[in-house]
Parts: C-alpha cells; structure tokens; sequence
C-alpha cells in the first residue's frame, strides 16, 4: 500500500536540514517522522558558525541524540543533505520508546532486527548478524529465540565460550529448554570439557527423552571422557 502522505517541510527520515537564528547554524537529523502526531524523532547537532561540508556530516559533534518536535516547530527549515539512519543514531530513540511504555513498537522493530539478522545469518555474515541480534536483545530483554540464534553465530564463528554464556542467558529466560542445554554441551564438547558436557547433554535428555541426538552425544562425551582420564593416568 502506497503512503501518500507528504512531510509538511518536505523531508524524509535521515534527511539533515537546518535553522538560522542567533548567528548560528542549528542542524538536524530526522530519525523517525510520525505523521499521524506530526512528529519529528531528530537528533540535534551542536550549533555552527558556519556550515559544515556535507561530507563532514558524520563528523559533527553531537547535542543530543533524541528529542521529538512537533513537524511545524522549525522556523524556516532548510534541507541540507540526504543522509542514512545508522543503529547506533537510533539508540535514544529506541529508549524514548522504553520510557513512553510503547512496548508494541519496540517488539515490532526488534522482530524487524531479528528477521535481518536471520537473513544475515543465512548469507555467513555473522558478525554483522551477532550486532541485529545484540539490538533486538536489547529491545525486548526475554527475546530468547534472538538469544539462542546469537549464541548459535557464536558457534559457526568457534567463539565457543561466548555461545555458552549466550545459552545460559537464554535459559534464565525460557527454563528447562532442550535447544540451549544439547548447544551448552555441543559447546563444552569443542573446548574438550567432557565432563561437564555429559551433565548438560545428560540434562537435555531429561528435557526430552525422544531425541536420540542427545542420546548418542551424552554416550560420546562419555566416552571421550572416560579416554581421556585413562590418558592422563
């Protein structure tokens, strides 16, 4: 569906503009553009005698990350350059949102940087995906499932410490999980701690019976471990 709306001063999101008043050049960033309250979402840069090169842009000081204004509360605006909204631009916005309680915005744009992290994931762009997971964690804080697919990032990238910390995490929020107490032992298994992945694949078990999966790596784990004592002797 095409939205017809038309900003009042003609602008769109990550569009930078400005006002002149006091000698000084105040510029802004739209962040976010509401157009059913007629909001701007900005971020305000520190005033200016003069005005910057538009490649400068992303080197400009910056006032304050987010304050919303009301679309008509610019005198005279003046488009300066089009820009893009980066993740760490939007970070204030994202906390007026936690402070205003908009609880369903946050859970449709953390869903939206799950969904692009997924994607990422799929294309082996882990790092990169590991960042859009860490943003939706920190959106909605029991978004397990974003958890458990960072911690599996974690685990394609041999960061195998940090992917049982992730899975831990995951479990103070969704107990009792099969996925993330097999992916605890798996992780163990790689650092060669076979005790201690024969408890959690022991566990995993315990959770659900019919995975054989977890049968036959709590069998291995037992038997790397029991090797590996023998070795030692």
């Amino acid at each position: 569906m095409n939205n017809t709306h038309k900003d009042p001063n003609g602008l769109a999101e990550g569009d930078v503009f400005y006002t002149f008043y006091n000698e000084e050049y105040h510029l802004f960033k739209l962040l976010k553009s509401e157009h059913d309250s007629e909001t701007y979402h900005v971020l305000i840069f520190k005033p200016l005698d003069s005005l910057p090169a538009v490649e400068d842009i992303n080197k400009l000081d910056i006032m304050i990350y987010h304050a919303p204004i009301a679309s008509d509360g610019f005198e005279h605006p003046k488009f300066f350059a089009k820009s893009t909204v980066s993740d760490y631009e939007l970070r204030g916005y994202y906390e007026h949102l936690r402070q205003t309680e908009n609880f369903d915005l946050l859970a449709k744009i953390a869903k939206d940087y799950y969904q692009e992290a997924y994607y990422l994931t799929d294309h082996k762009q882990y790092e990169t995906a590991i960042e859009k997971y860490s943003i939706a964690i920190s959106l909605i804080s029991g978004f397990h499932e974003a958890v458990d697919n960072r911690a599996f990032c974690k685990m394609d990238m041999g960061h195998w410490a940090d992917a049982i910390e992730d899975f831990k995490h995951s479990l103070t929020i969704h107990p009792n999980s099969f996925l993330a107490e097999f992916s605890i032992g798996e992780c163990l298994l790689h650092l060669k701690d076979y005790k201690n992945a024969a408890l959690y694949f022991e566990k995993a078990t315990e959770i659900d019976p019919t995975k054989q999966v977890a049968k036959d790596f709590l069998k291995k784990a037992r038997d790397l471990w029991k090797l590996d004592k023998n070795n030692s002797k």
